[in-house]
């Protein structure tokens, strides 16, 4: 160990200043407390610190950009180190204050969305103590000043242990960030408490602030201290652990290692941990930005970049290291590209194909408003696959749930699928059409019942119902958590109406166990 500045009482939080140390000296302290943690040889365990000049690329390829070369960067003293943490490019100097948390999480009885949450409480009130004022961002991990970036996180929980962490601008040299593309974001201007507050602080006190409110928000044994935590709501049947295991692991390293985006993780899907394990997984296509902003979903909205060529091979890549099956493939909407993105579903599945002929596909795509004719033409190139398209909800509720969708026009598309890709597939093709409603929103069930019809009446074939979990802070409040036998309900009323495939429970999702072919 570098060096231990303070204990909690009695042990149940270590927190260690390691000063100003080398970027790769403190990762690997990291990568060795992370095992000692998970073998539980240790205690919970914090680094704080500060680096030299160092620029660190994330396991997300696609938000990793440079503005000059690496052989530039080393001629000014700056090293470059590529990480598996999640996140793009960031930068780290003397003057940023940095936090490696190893901590298990099943401990602090905390899911990985709701630590980053914490991480960037724990930097609001750092900030707010010194002076600034700042906000999180829905879809982006850290802390703004407006439109300035005040604070990044970073982070990785292999077995439920994390690593990386949050690093907060105090009074570093900012044109550091001229030379990245920070977090992948164009257009991101990266800030401080100097410059914000014209303030300089002392590094040392700011580490002792910031080692009280790791105390107050992490440690176990020192329970008044842990003010800032709030009870879980969930009901017993809505409890779900992380899977934490070999399979698990590897899915995520797979996905990591191609920078490739996952409904999983952006959704923060509550699944992500049994889908993982068994080696499946729904894969984001066409980036991570939306260009809506539904109120029940956590997935960021904005300008989203063009789509990335390199995509389909990375897809492919993944769908053969993972020896998958079965690819489930959705999108962020994008009503940016004038056919809503169906060329590059298509461009993702012929490419998959190519590598593993005996693939099978789901898409779930968007409604391609007002292009739906084009872009179920495009796709008709990339057949045979389970269309799917969610309805999401009950009418009376899109305009506070799905403001940028329309009922009729999810529906219109469902059945002009089915009649448009058939005819261009011929008449012995039998396209399967599916769609999904989140139950525990505000509906009635006579409003859940006449979805179920109105599915059935454009021809779905395939239908999940599941329970609405908030995503984010932002999110719409859920208004009812539905019990278990009230899904069991839902699927025999799906079951009578003629759906021939009926995924129902609390933690059903769209492509939940997408894979099946029956369903009982």
């Amino acid at each position: 160990m570098l060096a231990v500045a303070e204990k909690t009482g009695n042990c149940s939080l270590r927190i260690c200043d390691c000063g100003l140390a080398e970027y790769r000296q403190v990762l690997q302290q990291q990568r060795q407390l992370h095992d000692k943690r998970r073998r539980g040889e240790i205690q919970d365990t914090i680094l704080i610190t500060e680096h030299p000049p160092v620029i660190t690329l994330g396991a997300r390829q696609s938000a990793n950009r440079l503005q000059v070369s690496r052989d530039s960067l080393k001629k000014q003293h700056i090293d470059v180190v590529d990480i598996r943490r999640g996140g793009g490019t960031t930068a780290h100097n003397p003057g940023q204050l940095v936090c490696y948390p190893i901590l298990h999480l099943p401990e602090l009885d905390l899911g990985i969305s709701e630590y980053i949450r914490e991480l960037e409480a724990i930097g609001a009130e750092l900030l707010l103590q010194l002076g600034v004022r700042s906000q999180r961002r829905k879809g982006f991990p850290g802390l703004w000043v407006d439109n300035r970036k005040i604070a990044s996180i970073g982070v990785r929980a292999p077995k439920l242990v994390t690593y990386h962490g949050v690093a907060i601008n105090i009074q570093n040299d900012l044109s550091i960030f001229d030379f990245i593309t920070p977090c992948g974001l164009n257009g991101v201007e990266m800030t401080s408490v100097l410059k914000e507050t014209g303030k300089h602080h002392p590094m040392t006190q700011v580490k002792k602030q910031l080692s009280q409110l790791l105390i107050k928000h992490f440690s176990t044994s020192n329970e008044p201290q842990n003010t800032n935590f709030k009870p879980r709501k969930l009901p017993p049947w809505l409890r779900r652990p992380l899977s934490a295991d070999e399979t698990f692991e590897r899915t995520n390293n797979i996905l990591h290692s191609l920078g490739l985006e996952t409904v999983c993780w952006s959704t923060n899907c509550p699944n992500r941990g049994e889908c993982w394990a068994r080696g499946t997984a729904t894969v984001l296509i066409l980036g991570n930005i939306c260009t809506r902003d539904c109120k029940f979903c956590s997935v960021a909205a904005g300008q989203p970049e063009p789509p990335d060529k390199t995509e389909p091979l990375r897809l492919a890549e993944m769908a053969e290291q993972m020896g998958a099956k079965y690819l489930v493939i959705t999108s962020v909407d994008r009503d940016d590209l004038p056919d809503g993105g169906a060329g590059h579903f298509r461009d993702c599945i012929n490419k998959v194909r190519q590598r593993c002929p005996n693939m099978k596909f789901e898409i779930l795509t968007p409604d391609f408003r007002n292009c739906q004719s084009g872009a179920l033409k495009i796709l008709s190139d990339a057949l045979p696959f389970v269309f799917a398209h969610n309805i999401e909800t009950v009418p009376s509720l899109y305009p506070i749930a799905r403001a940028g969708g329309d009922y009729q026009r999810s529906l219109n598309l469902l059945k002009t699928a089915k009649e448009a890709l058939r005819f261009a597939q011929g008449d012995s093709f039998e396209l399967v059409t599916k769609s999904s409603i989140m139950l525990g929103l505000g509906e009635t069930d006579a409003e859940v019942e006449q979805v179920l019809k109105d599915l059935r009446n454009v021809g779905c074939d395939r239908i999940t119902i599941g329970q609405y979990l908030k995503p984010s802070k932002d999110s719409l409040e859920v208004a009812e958590y539905v019990k278990p036998e009230k899904f069991d309900f839902w699927k025999q009323k799906a079951f009578e109406l003629g759906f021939s495939w009926v995924k129902s429970s609390p933690f059903a999702r769209s492509s939940y166990f997408a894979e099946q072919e029956k369903t009982s």
